[in-house]
């Protein structure tokens, strides 16, 4: 029997991991073929049903007790119309929509060993890390700009529900640029330990330009990450936060940023990390901020962090990704190893990322039509809801929530080598919706509340002629208006108003001493 390549390979495990989704297989099963591929390269897989065919009025067949995110096949008002009504189910419901079964194939990779429970937050975390591996390549928005794939995830939950398996996923992403920075930062503490022990007169060693570090520790100061940056020279960053309490640590003292202003740095496409200091040795710099994190947070957490921003952008920009608590008595989720053969599964698709560039023009530009009318299709829908509830509060945050479900299908565009799968649009509308529903779900009475406290002044005063209702009307009359619109109510004051007026000709006098609009009559 020959043995297939490592791609072919990945694809085979891929199906049976949407065999074991869609209920063909038991896990036990999955993980004895999974076994079986990796030893051996060749297994039978049996026909896995096509949800978009499945007729509904069939009992017989399986209809999941979901929304599939399926629109394939129907007209644009089908579509639209069909995607109000599951927009109905979803914002309605007490729980998040559950994960769509048509699952790309990197995601599967990184899902392998991730129990099921965890999946539908862990497969947004894992985007955000990805996406670095790519490098400094931009992709084309519907908007016509070029826009990096610039992400996030803020996992939340409650305490003790647990998060704790990202880390094996972000190390087997990631395992190079890790083994990468922690050399680089060996050699930039040996430099400084050296110089150190020079005296004050002494020729100390200059920093080498090639100490590229793109993994940043949640605990680094606003200068060091400042420096951190210079030294990447434009190359993406990534940081994982197990407690947002962690975030703090970028307050560096009074004039240091705030780490709320960091992270809508963060994530503007043209965002930068600027610090002037007046010191010799300290840091002065102004270039490009391009740092995609994931934070785990409980509800608490997340509210204390962002409660003196719920307007202000930062939490706009997050895309949060809801773990709901598990019954009462239920028994712990385990995963499977993260060994070899998960990195086996996984490296075909990093290998692909890394050759982002080779797909991209000389500018590093990458034009991805799917992503882009994708994005398009999920915009119109999204009109189309808002306009049944005219919830402005839900409006404000699709629009972030677009553009990162935008750069999330062109990160799985690469990751499939630059091919697009069909997958994709089902499991990016429904990521849409899972991180829009999260974000609602945690914070939507907050920042409703905040919203309803707003208050615009306007942008002017209004025409005071208009505000006295009479046409002809007496000195009294205009005295009383300035009143009531807080103005100077004295005599003088308002006959030097009405002296304006009569000038203008807006006005005239009359005999009896009263006076006659000749403009803005009511």
């Amino acid at each position: 029997m020959m043995k297939k390549d490592i791609e072919m390979i990945s694809a085979e495990l891929a199906d049976i991991e949407e065999a074991r989704l869609r209920g063909e297989l038991h896990k036990e099963e999955a993980q004895q073929l999974a076994d079986q591929v990796l030893n051996e390269g060749v297994i039978p897989l049996p026909m896995l049903p096509d949800l978009s065919k499945t007729p509904t009025n069939d009992p017989n067949c399986y209809i999941p007790n979901f929304i599939d995110f399926n629109y394939k096949g129907m007209t644009d008002e089908e579509r639209i119309r069909r995607a109000v009504k599951d927009m109905e189910i979803i914002y309605a419901s007490e729980e998040y929509p559950k994960m769509t079964p048509q699952i790309p194939r990197f995601v599967k990779a990184f899902l392998w060993n991730t129990p099921d429970y965890y999946m539908p937050s862990y497969s947004q975390a894992g985007l955000p890390a990805a996406a670095i591996q790519m490098g400094d390549v931009c992709f084309r928005h519907p908007n016509n700009l070029y826009y990096s794939a610039k992400l996030n995830a803020q996992i939340v939950g409650p305490s003790g529900v647990g998060k704790n398996g990202l880390s094996f996923i972000f190390n087997a992403m990631l395992a190079d640029l890790m083994d990468e920075s922690s050399i680089n930062m060996e050699r930039e503490v040996e430099i400084k330990e050296h110089n150190n022990l020079l005296g004050n007169g002494s020729k100390k060693k200059a920093q080498p330009d090639n100490l590229v570090q793109r993994i940043v520790f949640p605990n680094t100061t606003i200068p060091a990450l400042a420096k951190q940056m210079k030294q990447n020279k434009g190359l993406p960053c990534f940081m994982e936060a197990k407690e947002i309490e962690d975030l703090y640590c970028f307050k560096n003292g009074a004039g240091g940023m705030s780490p709320l202003v960091l992270l809508r740095e963060a994530d503007d496409r043209d965002g930068k990390i600027r610090q002037r200091r007046v010191g010799e040795k300290s840091v002065t710099v102004d270039v490009p901020l391009f740092l995609n994190y994931c934070v785990s947070t409980t509800p608490e957490g997340a509210h204390d962090f962002f409660k003196r921003d719920i307007l202000k952008g930062a939490l706009n920009r997050q895309e949060v990704a809801f773990i709901p608590d598990q019954p009462i008595g239920a028994k712990e989720e385990k995963y499977k190893p993260y060994d070899e053969r998960f990195n086996k599964r996984l490296q075909p698709f990093i290998d692909n990322l890394k050759k982002a560039k080779d797909h991209a023009d000389d500018q590093g530009r990458i034009v991805c039509k799917q992503a882009i009318a994708l994005t398009e299709a999920l915009k119109d829908e999204c009109a189309a809801y808002v306009q049944t509830t005219f919830d402005r509060t839900w409006d404000n945050l699709t629009h972030r929530g677009l553009t990162h479900a935008f750069l999330k299908a062109c990160v799985l565009y690469v990751a499939n080598g630059c091919k697009w799968e069909p997958t994709i649009e089902s499991f990016i509308r429904w990521s849409f919706h899972y991180c829009l529903w999260s974000k609602l779900h945690v914070f939507g009475d907050k920042v409703r509340e905040a919203e309803s406290k707003l208050q615009y002044s306007r942008p002017g005063k209004p025409n005071l002629l208009l505000l006295i209702t009479n046409n002809v009307f007496t000195l009294n009359d205009a005295t009383t208006m300035r009143r009531n619109q807080g103005m100077d109510d004295s005599v003088n004051a308002t006959k030097n108003m009405i002296n304006v007026w009569v000038n203008r000709k807006w006005i005239k006098r009359l005999n009896d001493g009263r006076y006659e609009k000749l403009e803005y009559k009511r």
